[in-house]
């Protein structure tokens, strides 16, 4: 990194921003923290940045964060004044505490940047990204400002990648980032995101998130061969998220062989580092027998683990598990609702038939209620089209409770098409007119 802080302010900062492993950030933050007692002006800053931002995992304290930077700036550092400009602290005290302008400051971060220093870099990138330069361009206009971003945003870029080259992990993200996405200035442009990724793998220090952010978008537009190898890239780092990836790779053929007892051990791999996609897909694994024998007993402790983690795809097969008791789990109709709320209420269509059971039965602590058992069972088939055991349900409701002939039988066609085979004997209770009207037999 070269020479521009103290031994310990350096080391500091090398464990909080120039390499993955988190576990190491407390011992970065304490180095940070001996730097500042021993009144390094710019240790200030960086600490400053912890309670502001939270890097080293430090938790946000805004009243502390600004704290850290009057002192700095009372000794003189520029980039402290840099730091409060950025999270909308420099008036009042702090500016008081200014030695000389914003102007003054960032001119003299700048120099510091052009001399080679990688965080200086990034405080500069980010002045730009955050177009906090406007405060010294002054636009006279909306469409000044608007011209000024775009220069800004390239501007930013420039001083990202010098940071990045020299393996400072957040600027590699925030080009990454702005080109994988765009906004602050930058025209979202995935594939120069993707050539930059390639390339600063082989100087950056990437985290497993930071292979997974690769993995995510090289899915996206179905690229499964770097997809695989960001996840394999992930995996050796231990992330149990690409772990998890490269076992839907192998249970979905994603450019290579179906390999389902590899998908299960890389599931099992998953779940082991607790990852509850892992453990979701062990459970979907065993009850389906995909490279494991079926066992849908043990399938119900993955999918309750899941579960626990707010997983809502294996809160529904949990709500499925208590409505109907099979497998070895007691029938149990208020957890069934209980979950099958959760559930619902992330968004996941199917947990509604599971409440409409409950409420149209009036078990699981509810009163029976045939009109918002219906509701939630339309709900449900408006997006679970295919889901024929929600459309015997409304069948029966439009029968018994609606006395409509004709819409029942319409919903057991639906239910037997989609699968539901009690839905035939449903069915066979009616017969259609010679005009084309079901009626009962």
């Amino acid at each position: 990194m070269g020479k521009f802080y103290s031994d310990e302010l350096e080391q500091g900062i090398l464990l909080l921003y120039f390499q993955p492993d988190t576990s190491k950030y407390a011992e970065g933050v304490k180095l940070i923290e001996q730097a500042v007692a021993k009144d390094e002006p710019d240790a200030y800053y960086f600490l400053a940045r912890c309670y502001a931002w939270g890097d080293g995992n430090v938790k946000d304290d805004d009243k502390k964060a600004l704290s850290l930077s009057k002192r700095g700036i009372e000794l003189g550092s520029d980039l402290c004044v840099l730091g409060a400009d950025r999270f909308d602290g420099l008036h009042g005290e702090l500016e008081a505490a200014m030695h000389h302008s914003l102007a003054d400051s960032f001119e003299a971060v700048k120099r510091k940047a052009e001399s080679g220093d990688p965080m200086a870099q990034y405080a500069v990138g980010l002045f730009y990204y955050w177009q906090d330069i406007a405060s010294l361009q002054k636009p006279k206009s909306k469409a000044e400002y608007d011209k000024n971003e775009i220069k800004n945003g390239k501007e930013s870029h420039k001083w990202f990648r010098m940071a990045a080259r020299c393996g400072c992990i957040p600027a590699y993200q925030n080009v990454y980032r702005s080109l994988a996405y765009g906004g602050n200035g930058i025209a979202k442009d995935p594939q120069a995101a993707f050539s930059f990724a390639e390339e600063a793998k082989d100087y950056v220090k990437l985290s497993g998130e930071n292979c997974r952010s690769l993995v995510s978008d090289y899915e996206e537009i179905k690229n499964y061969g770097r997809m695989r190898a960001w996840a394999e890239m992930g995996a050796a780092t231990g992330c149990p998220k690409c772990t998890n990836d490269l076992g839907r790779i192998y249970l979905y053929a994603w450019g290579v062989p179906e390999d389902d007892k590899r998908a299960f051990d890389y599931f099992c791999k998953a779940d082991e580092l607790g990852n509850e996609y892992g453990s979701y897909n062990v459970a979907r694994c065993l009850y389906n027998g995909w490279g494991t024998p079926v066992d849908k007993a043990k399938a119900f402790v993955y999918f309750k683990k899941a579960s626990e983690k707010d997983h809502s795809y294996a809160q529904v097969y949990l709500a499925e598990y208590y409505l109907e008791g099979k497998y070895g789990v007691a029938q149990d109709y208020t957890e069934c609702r209980r979950w099958a709320e959760k559930a619902a209420g992330q968004g996941r269509a199917k947990a509604k038939y599971y409440l409409g059971r409950c409420y149209y039965e009036g078990v699981g602590g509810v009163i029976k209620n045939p009109t918002l058992a219906l509701r939630y069972l339309n709900e449900c088939v408006e997006s679970e089209t295919k889901f024929g055991d929600a459309y015997r349900y409304i069948g029966i409701i439009s029968d018994k409770e609606l006395d409509s002939p004709e819409q029942a039988a319409i919903n057991f066609e639906k239910a037997i098409a989609n699968g539901c085979e009690e839905a035939k004997s449903d069915l066979a209770r009616f017969k259609k007119t010679l005009f084309g009207k079901w009626k009962r037999r």
